[in-house]
This record gives C-alpha cells, structure tokens and sequence, in this order.
C-alpha cells in the first residue's frame, strides 16, 4: 500500500503542488521555511484529518484562502490497478469534509484505517520524555490498527467517563446512577487493559530485534501500568477514592491514566539515557510498530520522516534506510541537506516479498513549490 499521487491546495505556504510518488523512499530536501514539512503536513492531514504541529486549522490554510484540500491515490494489492481516492478538505470556519472512494465518511477514525501513518520528527521524543498520555497514544495506535473492535470500545470508554465525572461534578451525587456508571466503567476498562497488555506483549519481541539492529543504549525493559493498582479490584479503588474524585470533578484512576513505564540498566530511561541513545530508541518504537502492523495484518503504514539527518548521524540514518526497505514501506522524509538525506538511501533493498528495488525519488522544494530531480 502506498500513496501513489498527493495533491494539495491552500495549505500553509504552498502553491497548488501535484505529486506522482515513487512506493519507495521520497526524498523532500531545501531550505528551512521552504514547506518541506508541509508536504508531511499534508500527507498526515489525509491520514488523520488533523495536523501534526497544530491544533488550530486556520493556521493551515494558507492566509487568503478559504479552505485547503489534501487528495491522495492509494495504491492497494487489494484493488491492483485501481488506486483508493481520498480526500480531505478543512475551512477556516472549521467545517470539514473526507472522502474515501468517492464516499462520504464521518469520522477522522475511518481516515487513519484507510491510511495508517507513523510519523518521526522532533516532537517524537515526548514518547518517552513526555507525559503519560504520549506513550498511551503509541500503545492505542497499534492497539486501534490490530484489534477491529478497539475504537467502538474506546469510545464507549470516553463517554462513560464524561458520564461518570459529570455525575461526581453534581453538588448532590445520586449513588444509584454512579454505581451504574462505575460497573460500565470497570467492565469497558478490563476490556481495554486486557489488549493493550496483549498487544505491547506481541510487539515486545519485534522492538526488541529493532533495537538491536539500531544500537541497544543498554538492557531496555517496556513495562505496562494500567492506571490503577491492579493488586487491587478496580471497583474498590473507584469506591475508596470517590470522595477524592467528587473534590476533583474527575475520576482519578482508569484506563485514562495508563502508561508504558521505560527503564534502561534499571534505571528511568528518560533520566539517564543521552539525546542520541532517546532518537534512536523513539525511532526503533516507530519501526518496530510498522514491522508488526505488516506482520499482523498483511498491511504496511507510510513513514513520514521529517527532517531526519539532524535526527540521526550517518550510520543510523543508513540502518534506517536499509530497514524501511526490507520492510517495503512508502517513506516521505525531508531534509536540508541533499548529500546527507541521499546517502541514507544510496543502496534500498527490494521491497518485502521480491520485487525489483524502488529507486527513490527527489523532491526540491523552494518557497513552495515543488520540483522533481534525478538522484545524483
């Protein structure tokens, strides 16, 4: 599966730039502020709905314009020879409109299961550096593209706890509703605990090789928390703590408050390991996940590196490139350097399953517009 054409209308600095993409590696190179990262931007946009490194669209749209629009052809073995069209369209209003083969849909869920991304740049390291709700968003992005049922049951999560806190929110709780409210919550959070412990469990073996091909910083060990003790029964704990909740409006212990505890030689990873150990480890999560996903469900995720040479040196930047290849994945990435980004995929592997080698394809990008080049 990969994008087979990206075309992109209003978005940030860019002029209306259409893109034939190669399935392999697509290199993006120019200066700072020349809207290589937008053209990522754009490709998360169709993927997810939503930017990477922005909350509030109108900051998308380019200034003067109305709306923007992302269109994309995926390319599936499913339908050989007739690419997926998708599109996405936001206005500075905040209306949206998506698209997966001509057919309306709702959801930004349906988007990120037609298009799965995984995206590497510099607000990465908040993986393991940020708070618990980075790592619970890892965890739910493989759980989400694994298990069919997962996003119904989240939601049904979401939403008994906004019942839940809205209730402890009362001036005057009423116990019965609660004790409802509570039963609902404790069986929707066994449910959700149970596969995210399943599947950081299976993905375990696979990151651990990933590490190792990249350079292990030291004996790694992911260890689950589920958000509550679970040497105790979730329902006592929500019983004991409802005073401490109804003070707070909100419910202290749950799903909501998982986490992957990180640890190296022992010792809290994200105190003791250095800039460079932390990229290396983030970009092996990122990797091991897509070599899962392909593992689990015959499908591959599209990589959007930005700006990878100043996240990585040479050789990692190489072992990178070499393991992309083997797996067979669309990569997008973006550097300043042309030389440097090249050199990360001088020698691409065949894809997985045979194949002759996608040669990759250079971009230069240049106050917004968008140029193919030869390799050098």
């Amino acid at each position: 599966m990969y994008l087979k054409q990206l075309n992109v209308h209003g978005l940030r600095n860019l002029e209306d730039v259409q893109l034939s993409l190669s399935p392999g590696a697509n290199l993006f190179w120019g200066a700072n502020g020349s809207g290589k990262t937008s053209i990522l931007e754009a490709a998360y946009l169709l993927s997810r709905g939503r930017s990477f490194r922005t909350r509030h669209l109108r900051s998308v749209i380019n200034h003067g314009k109305k709306d923007c629009t992302c269109f994309g052809l995926l390319s599936t073995d499913e339908r050989q020879g007739y690419p997926i069209p998708m599109g996405v369209n936001r206005d500075v209003g905040g209306k949206f409109t998506f698209k997966v083969d001509g057919e309306p849909i709702r959801t930004a869920s349906q988007l990120a299961e037609t298009l799965p991304t995984q995206l590497l740049n510099n607000d990465s390291f908040q993986l393991l550096e940020g708070a618990p709700a980075q790592r619970r968003s890892f965890l739910d992005w493989g759980v989400f593209h694994v298990e069919h049922g997962y996003r119904s049951l989240w939601v049904r999560f979401q939403k008994c706890l906004k019942h839940r806190n809205s209730l402890l929110r009362h001036g005057r709780i009423d116990s019965a509703q609660l004790a409802a409210w509570d039963r609902e919550f404790v069986s929707l959070a066994r449910s959700i605990t149970r596969q995210r412990e399943e599947y950081l469990e299976q993905l375990l073996p696979t990151l651990q090789r990933t590490i190792d091909r990249l350079g292990s910083p030291g004996q790694m060990e992911f260890n689950f928390h589920a958000g509550w003790d679970t040497e105790k029964s979730l329902e006592q704990i929500l019983a004991d703590s409802r005073e401490r909740d109804r003070l707070l409006g909100r419910t202290q212990w749950g799903p909501h408050r998982a986490d992957i505890r990180v640890r190296c030689d022992g010792r809290i990873a994200s105190e003791v390991m250095s800039r460079g150990q932390t990229k290396i480890l983030i970009t092996a999560l990122k990797l091991a996940q897509g070599f899962h996903f392909h593992k689990v469900t015959g499908r591959h995720c599209i990589y959007l590196l930005d700006d990878l040479p100043a996240e990585l040196d040479a050789n990692h930047r190489s072992r990178v490139g070499r393991m992309l290849g083997e797996l067979g994945v669309q990569v997008l990435v973006t550097g300043v350097d042309r030389a440097s980004l090249e050199q990360s995929w001088l020698d691409p592997l065949s894809p997985a399953g045979g194949g002759a080698p996608h040669r990759p394809t250079v971009f230069h990008v240049e106050q917004g517009t968008v140029s193919q080049h030869s390799m050098v």
